[in-house]
């Protein structure tokens, strides 16, 4: 079970679903920008080249979002010489943010988008040979949920590679950064809960999952699992 945010100045509001992505994709792209710097205070070379580490023959994207950041991870794979998956699986229940993975993916037969909840995945058992959830867990209303579902669809040597958002820590210039920036996130209904790295790892675990490696830099979270 995810923890809200110990610290007092963060909120405890869920978020709102779909609804809170009704901006364009575009725009959702620019904040989201800054939104990962001030808040997961990551640059973004290392969340691609950690996301990009995970692409296999039948990759999920969970939560494809805008496809920006999939797109990114994807270049970032080709430039260091990887081999692309054969078919992309993104899901997202967010419309708006579709529209705009649509319009990117348009020319790419091999990526498929569907409009669903992740906790009902349309596709069979032990499908996918590995998963990414990039920036969402912490938007998930019922990440159990999400984790059960994952963990069928996901084949047995499958990878799932995680970025958790982690509550406020470092010095007092980068906590009241990100505190101000994760104010703006619950009242937009974009960020539903941060999270404690120790609680998170039971949380993977008690869905069945092997967590292989997990480390913390900046306000994340890395997470790489498998399943048990």
């Amino acid at each position: 079970m995810t923890t809200e945010s110990k610290n007092s100045d963060t909120p405890k509001v869920q978020a709102k679903g779909a609804d809170a992505y009704r901006d364009p994709s575009w725009w959702y792209d620019i904040r989201g920008f800054f939104i990962l710097m001030g808040t997961y205070q990551v640059m973004i070379w290392t969340h691609l080249t950690f996301f990009a580490k995970n692409l296999g023959q039948k990759h999920l994207e969970a939560a494809i979002g805008s496809g920006t950041f999939l797109a990114l991870t994807l270049l970032t794979k080709k430039i260091t010489g990887g081999k692309l998956p054969e078919e992309i699986i993104g899901i997202d229940y967010a419309e708006r943010m579709l529209k705009g993975a649509q319009t990117l993916f348009k020319k790419h037969k091999n990526i498929q988008l569907i409009q669903a909840d992740l906790g009902n995945i349309n596709y069979p058992d032990a499908y996918f040979d590995s998963v990414n959830i990039a920036h969402s867990f912490h938007a998930f209303p019922d990440p159990d949920k999400v984790l059960k579902e994952l963990h069928r669809v996901m084949k047995p040597t499958a990878h799932l590679y995680v970025d958790v958002l982690l509550a406020p820590g470092g010095g007092y210039l980068r906590t009241t950064i990100a505190n101000r920036v994760n104010r703006f996130c619950f009242k937009k209904g974009i960020l539903a809960r941060t999270c404690d790295a120790e609680t998170t790892k039971a949380q993977f675990e008690n869905n069945h999952f092997n967590v292989i490696n997990s480390y913390i830099k900046g306000n994340t979270y890395h997470i790489i699992a498998k399943k048990e």
